[in-house]
């Protein structure tokens, strides 16, 4: 433990150092010439619209506001109609802003995902180059052991959608659109706006009609990964 500590302060004394001076560029091979000591062991947890206990935090979503508890996905140029679009002279197509953006709206995103062991190092990646030169690279080592699984906890979505603003120059975003299902299925009015023949237009986690969708997700297990991933620069790789 006191290397550990040692480490730590070492690297803030470098740090400190480095930004007194001016921080300098390093090439390759001025890299691979630093030695380093163990890696780091990280845990994270990434929680999305989510209670402590893995369910629809419904006083971040509140069943009044539950549009901004969508992800929403739009395509450039994708519009509900082209037909006022023009073309320049090098043919290249320009969209006309009467359209109306569409989108594809993942409406109730919640969800999960706990990582109990992500180990961050360094290592080298030796590749030929262009040249077919053999080439040693510095790069950032993520490993994953099989012992410690990715937790997957009630994530996905409730409803996906495409939906279209109501104005040009996304006035009226559709990405905003949180029309709902009647709460009871079959009758319109007083808890929803439009009438739903469907078996869950009940929402149990939001108290309130499920929003219109076509298509809803979600994921719970553990995923079990083994190995590591190796990132470094791409400077002079045959596939660059």
């Amino acid at each position: 433990m006191k290397s550990y500590k040692f480490l730590l302060l070492s690297a803030f004394m470098f740090s400190t150092v480095s930004f007194a001076q001016g921080m300098q560029v390093l090439d390759d091979h001025s890299l691979q010439q630093i030695d380093g000591q163990a890696g780091v062991d990280l845990k994270l947890e990434l929680r999305l619209n989510h209670t402590n206990d893995y369910k629809f935090d419904t006083t971040v979503c509140t069943s009044t506001q539950l549009e901004y508890c969508h992800l929403a996905i739009a395509f450039s140029n994708r519009y509900d109609d082209g037909s006022l679009d023009t073309y320049d002279a090098a043919g290249i197509r320009q969209p006309s802003t009467t359209g109306k953006k569409q989108w594809i709206v993942l409406k109730g995103l919640e969800g999960t995902i706990l990582m109990d062991k992500l180990a961050l190092d360094g290592a080298d990646v030796t590749f030929k180059n262009k040249s077919n030169v053999s080439t040693v690279r510095a790069a950032i080592k993520l490993g994953f052991d099989e012992n410690f699984p990715i937790k997957i906890r009630n994530f996905g979505f409730q409803s996906l959608a495409i939906e279209t603003d109501t104005g040009a120059n996304e006035s009226g975003p559709g990405y905003l659109k949180a029309d709902k299902y009647c709460s009871t299925g079959t009758v319109a009015g007083g808890n929803c706006s439009l009438v739903g023949n469907t078996f869950d237009g009940f929402n149990p986690e939001t108290n309130v009609g499920r929003e219109r969708g076509f298509l809803g997700l979600k994921m719970d297990g553990n995923l079990v990964l083994t190995g590591s991933m190796k990132f470094f620069s791409c400077l002079d790789h045959a596939r660059c």
